[in-house]
C-alpha cells in the first residue's frame, strides 16, 4: 500500500476526482456503443419487415444524435487524460527534479533511466489511446451478457473469445516485462556513454579516442536495439494473434448466427447485431494489447519514480533557523564512498570562529574535496556532526543553507544564461547591487564590463563561451554572492593567471574582513596567503590541525608524522 505522505500518492490523490469522472464517461461511452447493434437489429427485424420509411428515418435521426453525443464524450475523455498527465507532471516534476539532483550528488546518476524522462514517458502514455482501452476493459461482461440475451450459444462463443484474448493480454504482460526493463537499462547505459564522450569531447578528439569510444557506444546501442527488437517481436506476435483471432471469431459469430436463423432460433437482425457486439467486446482487448508495451514502460517508469523519491526524500524542515554568524564545529565526522562502506573521512574534528580562514592540505585522495562537499551538505555523513552556531547543518533546509553557504567546486559548473544570472544563482529576487557587490568582491567587475554585452553576456551551456579562468572567476563571484558566512573553495586558483590569483586573494581577504569562515582546499601554497589555520588530511584522517605556520612547519619537516611534502605543493 502506498505511503499517503509520498509525492506519488499525493499526486494520485489529486487525480482521483478526474479518474472517477473518466470512469463515468467510459460507462456512458460503452452504453452508447450499443447504438450500432441495436440499430441494425431494428433495421433488419422491423424496418425491412414493415417496409416503413418513417421508422427508418426516425431511427437514423436517433442514431445520428447518439453518435454525436458519443463522439463528444469520447473527445472529453481523451482531453481529460491529457489533463491528468499535466497534473501528474506538475505535481511530480519539482520533487523529482530535486530528488534527481540529490541522487546525483550522493550516489551518482543511476542506470535505470532518467527520472524526468520517466515522467515524460508516463505523460506520453496517458495522452495516447492506451488508457482509454484499460477503462473499457471492465465493460466486456456487458456485451457478453447481451450476447447471452440474444441466444445462449452466441453468448458462449463470445465468452470464449473474451477469455482467449484476456489470456493473450496476460501473456503479453508477463512476457513483455523483462525485455522492456532490459531495453530501458541498456538504452540508459548507451546514453551514459554518449553523454560522457560529449562531456570530454576535447580529450576524446585530441587523444584519438573517437574510434574506441564510438565502438563502445555502438556495442551498447546494438545491445539496446536487440533488446528492443526482442520486446517488439513479442508484442507484434501477440498483437497479430489477437487481431487474427478477433477476425476469425467474428466470422464464426456470423456463421453461428446464420445457423440459428436457418434453425428458426434467431432472426436476421441477430446475425448482424451479435457480430457488432462481439467486435465491440473484443476491441478494448485488442487495443490494450497494441498499447501494452507503452503500459509496461509507463508502469516501470512509475516504479522507478517511486523508488527514487522514497530513497531521496525532500528534507523536511518546519522552521528555518536564522543564518549563522559565529562559529563552525565539526566533531567525529565520518563519510563513506557513495554506495559503499569504505570510509573516505575518519573521525574528522575541528572548530573555527567567524573570520577564520582554514587551508586544507594533504596528498591526493586524502579526502579533502569530500570534506568540503560534506560541509556544503552534499555528501551525507555516516556519523558525526557539523554544527553552525551550535545547530546541526541539517536543521536548515537546502534552500535556506544555500543563502549562507558559498561553494566553489573543483569542477566549475556554470549554466546556460547570462553572467548576471549565474552570479545571482538564478535568484529572480536578486538586486543589481547584490550582483555588482559579488562581482567586485571576486574582482571580475572590470572583466565582465569588457564583454560587449557586459553582465547580459550569454555564456552558453557550462559556460562554454568563457575560458577556464573566466569560468572560475565567475564561479567565485557566485560563491561570494550576498556575502555568505561559510565560504568553501576547492582548488580556487587551479585555472587562474596572475591577475586572477590577485583577485582571488582580495576576495578571500574581503570575506575574512566581513566575518565569514573561509575553508580552502588547495595543493598550491599561494592560495593560503590569508589562511590563519591549516588542517592536514592523510588517508581521510586529521594528521595536523592548528595555526598555519605551525602546521606547515610540521608538514614540510622531514621525518614528521605527517610525512614530507614537496616544496612546490602539498600533493
Amino acid at each position: 500500500m502506498a505511503d499517503p505522505d509520498r509525492p506519488t500518492a499525493a499526486a494520485l490523490r489529486g487525480c482521483r476526482p478526474w479518474l472517477g469522472l473518466i470512469a463515468l464517461l467510459s460507462g456512458a461511452i460503452n452504453l452508447l456503443m450499443l447504438t450500432g447493434p441495436l440499430f441494425m437489429l431494428q433495421v433488419y427485424d422491423r424496418v425491412l419487415a414493415s417496409h416503413s420509411l418513417e421508422t427508418l428515418v426516425a431511427l437514423i435521426v436517433i442514431v445520428v444524435f447518439l453518435y454525436l453525443v458519443q463522439g463528444l464524450i469520447d473527445l472529453v475523455r481523451t482531453r481529460m487524460f491529457a489533463r491528468i498527465a499535466g497534473l501528474l507532471a506538475a505535481a511530480l516534476g519539482p520533487p523529482l527534479f530535486d530528488a534527481d539532483l540529490r541522487q546525483t550528488v550522493t550516489v551518482g546518476r543511476g542506470r535505470g533511466g532518467r527520472p524526468l524522462r520517466d515522467l515524460e514517458q508516463i505523460r506520453a502514455f496517458l495522452a495516447g489511446g492506451g488508457p482509454g482501452a484499460l477503462f473499457d476493459l471492465p465493460w466486456m461482461p456487458l456485451y457478453a451478457g447481451l450476447l447471452f440475451v440474444l441466444h445462449p450459444w452466441l453468448g458462449a462463443l463470445g465468452l470464449l473469445g473474451i477469455l482467449v484474448l484476456t489470456l493473450l493480454t496476460v501473456l503479453t504482460d508477463r512476457l513483455g516485462r523483462g525485455p522492456q526493463a532490459a531495453t530501458n537499462q541498456l538504452a540508459a547505459a548507451a546514453q551514459d556513454i554518449g553523454d560522457a564522450a560529449a562531456l570530454n569531447a576535447d580529450a576524446a578528439i585530441a587523444l584519438g579516442m573517437q574510434a574506441p569510444l564510438r565502438e563502445r557506444w555502438r556495442q551498447a546501442t546494438a545491445s539496446a536495439a536487440a533488446a528492443h527488437l526482442t520486446g517488439g517481436d513479442g508484442a507484434a506476435l501477440f498483437g497479430t494473434l489477437s487481431k487474427s483471432f478477433r477476425l476469425l471469431l467474428q466470422s464464426l459469430m456470423l456463421a453461428l448466427g446464420a445457423y440459428l436463423v436457418i434453425r428458426g432460433d434467431a432472426t436476421g437482425g441477430v446475425i448482424i447485431a451479435s457480430s457488432i457486439m462481439l467486435g465491440r467486446a473484443l476491441a478494448p482487448v485488442e487495443l490494450a494489447i497494441g498499447h501494452w508495451r507503452g503500459f509496461i514502460a509507463a508502469r516501470q517508469a512509475w516504479r522507478r519514480i517511486e523508488t527514487l523519491l522514497a530513497a531521496h526524500p525532500e528534507p523536511h524542515v518546519s522552521v528555518d533557523l536564522p543564518a549563522p554568524a559565529r562559529a563552525l564545529s565539526v566533531n567525529g565526522l565520518a563519510v563513506a564512498v557513495p554506495g559503499g562502506h569504505r570510509l573516505v573521512l575518519k573521525d574528522v574534528a575541528f572548530q573555527l570562529e567567524a573570520g577564520d580562514v582554514l587551508g586544507i592540505i594533504g596528498p591526493s585522495g586524502a579526502g579533502k574535496s569530500t570534506l568540503l562537499r560534506t560541509l556544503a551538505g552534499l555528501s551525507p555523513p555516516l556519523r558525526g556532526s557539523i554544527r553552525l552556531d551550535g545547530s546541526e547543518l541539517r536543521q536548515w533546509s537546502p534552500s535556506a543553507a544555500g543563502r549562507f553557504i558559498g561553494f566553489l567546486p573543483q569542477s566549475v559548473g556554470l549554466f546556460a544564461g547570462t553572467i548576471a544570472e549565474n552570479i545571482a544563482r538564478f535568484d529572480p529576487q536578486a538586486t543589481t547591487e547584490d550582483i555588482l557587490a559579488a562581482a567586485r568582491a571576486a574582482g571580475v567587475d572590470q572583466l565582465v564590463r569588457g564583454f560587449a554585452d557586459g553582465y547580459e553576456t550569454q555564456i552558453g551551456e557550462g559556460g562554454m563561451a568563457l575560458s577556464a579562468g573566466q569560468r572560475q572567476r565567475i564561479a567565485l563571484a557566485r560563491a561570494l554572492f550576498r556575502r555568505p558566512f561559510l565560504l568553501l573553495l576547492d582548488e580556487p586558483n587551479a585555472n587562474l593567471d596572475g591577475e586572477g590569483e590577485a583577485a582571488l586573494s582580495r576576495g578571500i581577504a574581503g570575506a575574512k574582513a566581513s566575518g565569514a569562515i573561509t575553508i580552502i582546499v588547495t595543493h598550491r601554497p599561494s592560495a593560503l596567503t590569508h589562511a590563519d589555520k591549516a588542517l592536514m588530511l592523510v588517508d581521510g584522517a586529521v594528521a595536523a590541525f592548528g595555526p598555519k605556520d605551525e602546521v606547515l612547519r610540521r608538514v614540510l619537516a622531514p621525518g614528521r608524522a605527517a610525512g614530507p611534502v614537496p616544496a612546490g605543493g602539498f600533493a
